[in-house]
């Protein structure tokens, strides 16, 4: 029996469109890969007039395909490799690094994160809300079994209390000076520290973390405690940042040059329809197939009009936002009823050339159904 590479269960869709899932490896051939591989359209629609499975191998240097029955589908499924778990690698070794199975990074990305990490570096991780920055952290930390010490600028009133300490008054010891847990987690060799919304800090953190993110001072000076000592940065200690960057996000400042400098950059992808897929198949095996798929296009061109040349809206879809609605629509929720909860809320209703009333339409363009209330609603009073 051939080691097959791909397994295609292809189908038509209620309007006679060619559709198919890559079994083998859970992933679905969206409707651009058929305008650019027209061979591929052709041979899955004979193996669906033929009630047959489209299968891939290795043919020297390229792959060759060939048509199998449900047995050859069923052993082929029953020798499909386990999914990859998150693996500990060794100091140096990032070189290898394979990003884990459940989460959907550029491996470039994923080894250059991991890399900075093992070497004690700093990342500021940048890219729309909601697209995984806090997750790749966590995940980058587990992967390499390092605790990772979290804390939201962002939520920040007091700066110096959060990132030095307070200085506290009892009856019994009088005057003394109680250290942050931000002091006490950068004495903590091969530590990550997380610095979350750090465009939404107080421009005061900044100023605290001149000295600490610095590559060659790395040290934490008490102001507040008597004779005002200095806290070195362990060995081995990572920081990560995040930051929205862009005109939809309010409260954001713009960083500081020289905070800016003291890190690498690393920008976030938004994950495309394939992986968005993947994604949401792996969390929620159960959900309907149909509306997987619905849901993935119709994010998918949300997205593709938001980075247009002439945007008719101003925001895209979120990833986490993206599967929350589908947790709605294991929940029973039509994708209707969950875009009225989820999706029509980002945009603005003003008037019948609105984003919202946009989105709707684009939306009806793949569900089919009507709104449970008029497109276009008008209250009339007396």
């Amino acid at each position: 029996m051939k080691e097959y590479k791909q397994i295609f269960n292809g189908k038509y869709d209620d309007k006679g469109a060619v559709q198919a899932i890559d079994i083998l490896n859970d992933k679905p051939l969206t409707k651009d890969y058929f305008k650019t591989r027209p061979d591929m359209k052709q041979r899955i629609e004979k193996a669906i007039n033929t009630g047959t499975y489209l299968a891939s191998y290795q043919r020297g240097t390229r792959l060759g395909y060939t048509f199998i029955a449900e047995e050859d589908v069923k052993q082929a499924m029953i020798n499909k490799p386990p999914i990859e778990g998150v693996k500990v690698i060794k100091k140096g070794s990032f070189k290898n690094a394979k990003p884990p199975s459940n989460f959907f990074i550029n491996e470039l990305k994923w080894k250059f994160l991991i890399r900075n990490i093992e070497r004690g570096k700093n990342i500021m991780m940048t890219g729309p809300s909601g697209c995984g920055k806090t997750d790749a952290t966590f995940k980058a930390a587990e992967y390499l079994n390092r605790k990772v010490h979290y804390f939201n600028l962002g939520a920040t009133q007091d700066p110096r209390s959060t990132l030095i300490g307070n200085t506290h008054y009892s009856k019994d010891s009088g005057t003394y000076f109680s250290e942050s847990s931000f002091v006490r987690a950068i004495q903590q060799e091969n530590a990550v520290i997380l610095l979350d919304e750090l465009s939404r800090a107080h421009p005061e953190a900044w100023n605290i973390l001149m000295t600490v993110l610095d590559p060659i001072q790395r040290y934490l000076r008490l102001d507040e405690k008597d004779d005002s000592p200095t806290i070195k940065v362990a060995s081995g200690v990572s920081f990560i940042a995040t930051a929205n960057i862009g005109m939809e996000y309010t409260a954001t400042r713009v960083i500081d040059r020289a905070i800016l400098d003291r890190f690498a950059l690393f920008e976030m992808d938004v994950l495309s329809e394939d992986e968005e897929y993947q994604l949401i198949k792996g969390r929620y095996p159960s959900i309907d197939e149909k509306k997987l798929l619905q849901l993935c296009a119709i994010i998918s061109d949300i997205r593709k009009e938001v980075n247009s040349n002439s945007p008719r809206i101003s925001t895209m879809v979120s990833t986490r936002n993206t599967l929350e609605i589908a947790e709605l629509i294991l929940d029973d929720f039509t994708i209707s009823e969950a875009a009225d909860l989820l999706i029509y809320p980002l945009y603005p209703n003003d008037g019948n050339d609105s984003e919202r009333v946009f989105v709707k339409q684009l939306i009806q363009k793949y569900v089919g159904e009507k709104e449970q209330h008029p497109l276009f609603q008008v209250d009339f009073k007396d």
